[in-house]
């Protein structure tokens, strides 16, 4: 029966504009249930769609092509029903309250609706501390659902418990708290994984991104050792190296091949606040114009298609898109292959208690960058793994989007095409500036490939780490992947590539020394060189295919004249280097790139022949200057000395 109140709300305006049906079901039935249908009527007619809806109110001499009239009636009664309620006490819920229930709410929404059934809603009320005997669920439902939609969503779930708590006598209330003392807490409040998992589903993020940061923090909890001694490892003597490769370079390759470089850093270890791909390095160009010359110059030379794609983050991804888009308009990839996919986040781990971090006065500092071993959740939770294949594209070569020297290299490519192998790893000989980096070694359990990093050396081994005779090949970070192997691997391990994770001990707030410390859980896509077994490889490249920057003194060697830009664009040593760059030490006072700037602002000096400059203290390198061997510029005073033109061998200035 319906009330007069209920007749005005909901009587039919006749003279609205027909408009396409955009209303939600629970609107819908709401409306005709207020305005006299049946809920068997109303069951029959859904089942014969729209058309049937339609005639069932116009039975009832009401209609649904009005939409905003049915809008404001629905909101309008569901205001009408909770003023009844109103007269009672109600007291607001906590901050914590509703923190609890809309955890019990996402739980038992078992079918993700972001609304509740009868059924989903009386298991969330048992949880939630209430008891009510069975004959009074119906009765209850009824009265939570405030715009009659025959669902419950989280706003009317929580009016519904304070009007629950507000009729309840002293008694009823002591027993429910007493019982909710006493009984365990449900382990989705209790269980850490867990609390990560609904926070990253409240944030949007992948099935991907979330079953990967599940397995790096399930390796966290599990109190297993994250470090690879060196007991554990066996040096790697011999390599095949690529100027011994004898293969007939085969074009028609690069029609299967993406060329992927990852654009997710902002350089701000170089007090940059864009990305790193957008410092200018010769001329006005920046690593983003070169990369994209080098892509354009393939594509011409070959006189076919080469694939290009970014892994951007969402703090790179608006400015490196401009710039491509203003200066290389004909870039665009074939079919419908976006230039573009987003890297995931991760939430920072509270290193008190391994629960997630919290910062209220920036929550955006709750979160962090995975490392670039995101690369093949991001892949498969964006889809780009897929379109990729259904595409017809087989074979990817990824890179650093600071490494120049990484260029599409057919002999390399078509090595590994005829290699069979699902993944390559191109690595260099490591030298003294290489000593803290990473290096490829071989399990002593298995026998296979493996890489291990700085954070994955226990404190006794490090001398045997930096040891550049004994571990001899570092990671340049340029990969080889066959996509079909990798989709292969990605199902099997059902959408997470098990890498080793790396801890990393900071502060919430990067800036606040004194904030709380957390736990950033990292992992290195070079890592996956170990889940690929056996058939992984690994192929000895020359050192001008690793030109990487990343601090303020690779940046004034790659700006001298120890490289050169090729005609092919690509930054490469110079050959008189053969092969090693130079050794750049700059105090702290240089750390940034407008720092670095006062050092050298005519531009860098001469390092052609130098093989290792020390900087200490305030100096201005002028034009002209031709560093040679080892030099050391040494200023204890606040004031800047100058360094004029001139030719320094050898010397302390």
């Amino acid at each position: 029966r319906r009330s007069d109140l209920a007749r005005r709300l909901f009587a039919p305006r006749r003279s609205a504009r027909v408009t396409a049906m955009t209303l939600k079901a629970g609107e819908v039935r709401a409306y005709l249930l207020a305005n006299g249908v049946t809920k068997a009527q109303y069951d029959k007619a859904e089942g014969r769609g729209l058309s049937g809806l339609q005639e069932l109110a116009e039975s009832v001499n009401c209609t649904l092509k009005d939409e905003e009239t049915v809008r404001m009636a629905v909101t309008a009664a569901r205001a009408e029903k909770k003023a009844t309620t109103s007269e009672a006490a109600l007291t607001p819920l906590t901050a914590e309250e509703r923190k609890r229930f809309a955890a019990a709410f996402e739980h038992f929404d078992k079918d993700k609706s972001g609304e509740l059934d009868v059924k989903e809603f009386r298991s969330a009320m048992l949880d939630s501390g209430m008891c009510p005997y069975p004959y009074e669920q119906e009765e209850l439902f009824k009265t939570a659902d405030m715009d009659g939609s025959g669902t419950i969503t989280f706003e009317e779930y929580c009016h519904f418990i304070q009007v629950y708590r507000a009729k309840q006598s002293w008694w009823e209330r002591l027993m429910e708290s007493a019982m909710d003392c006493l009984s365990p807490k449900p382990s989705y409040l209790t269980n850490p994984t867990l609390r990560f998992v609904r926070k990253m589903k409240h944030a949007g993020c992948t099935r991907s991104a979330i079953d990967a940061f599940v397995h790096n923090y399930e390796q966290l909890r599990s109190a297993a050792s994250m470090m690879i001694p060196e007991d554990a490892i066996f040096p790697v003597d011999q390599l095949p190296a690529l100027e011994d490769i004898s293969v007939q370079p085969d074009r028609s390759l690069l029609q299967h091949t993406v060329m992927l470089k990852l654009n997710g850093g902002l350089g701000t270890g170089m007090g940059l606040e864009k990305a790193k791909s957008l410092l200018p390095i010769s001329g006005d160009d920046t690593f983003l114009d070169l990369i994209a010359k080098q892509v354009l110059h393939m594509r011409h030379a070959s006189g076919g298609s080469l694939a290009f794609l970014l892994m951007n983050s969402f703090s790179t991804s608006a400015d490196s898109m401009a710039l491509l888009k203003h200066n290389f308009p004909n870039l665009s990839n074939e079919g419908e292959l976006p230039l573009e996919f987003l890297q995931n986040k991760a939430p920072k781990v509270s290193a008190a208690d391994l629960s997630p971090a919290s910062w209220p006065a920036n929550p955006e500092l709750e979160w962090c960058p995975p490392g670039h071993g995101d690369l093949y959740p991001a892949m498969e939770g964006s889809g780009t793994l897929d379109r990729l294949l259904r595409e017809g594209y087989k074979y990817m070569f990824v890179s650093n989007s600071d490494n120049l020297g990484a260029t599409m290299d057919l002999t390399l490519l078509t090595w590994f095409a005829q290699s069979g192998a699902p993944f390559a790893m191109e690595v260099a000989a490591r030298t003294d500036s290489d000593k803290k980096g990473g290096h490829l070694a071989r399990s002593a359990e298995t026998g296979g490939l493996l890489l291990r990093e700085s954070a994955q050396c226990p404190e006794e081994d490090e001398a045997r780490f930096a040891d550049v005779n004994r571990h001899r090949f570092f990671n340049t970070n340029n990969l080889w992947l066959d996509l079909e192997a990798l989709q292969k691997k990605m199902r099997l391990g059902k959408g997470v590539m098990p890498l080793p994770v790396m801890s990393n001990k900071k502060t919430v707030d990067p800036r606040d020394k004194a904030s709380a410390a957390v736990l950033q859980l990292e992992t290195a896509m070079g890592a996956a060189i170990q889940c690929f077994g056996a058939e992984a490889k690994a192929i000895l490249t020359p050192r001008s295919r690793f030109a990487p920057v990343k601090t303020t003194g690779d940046l004034l060697a790659l700006k001298s004249d120890a490289y050169e830009v090729t005609p092919e664009h690509c930054v490469t040593l110079a050959p008189e280097r053969k092969g090693v760059p130079p050794i750049i030490k700059l105090d702290g006072s240089y750390k940034f790139c407008d720092q670095l700037a006062t050092l050298i602002p005519d531009g860098a000096p001469s390092l052609l022949r130098c093989t290792k400059l020390t900087v200490e203290g305030p100096f201005v390198i002028e034009s002209g200057v031709v560093f040679e061997g080892e030099v050391k510029l040494i200023n204890p005073s606040d004031q800047p000395r100058t360094v004029p033109a001139g030719v320094y061998k050898d010397a302390t200035l």
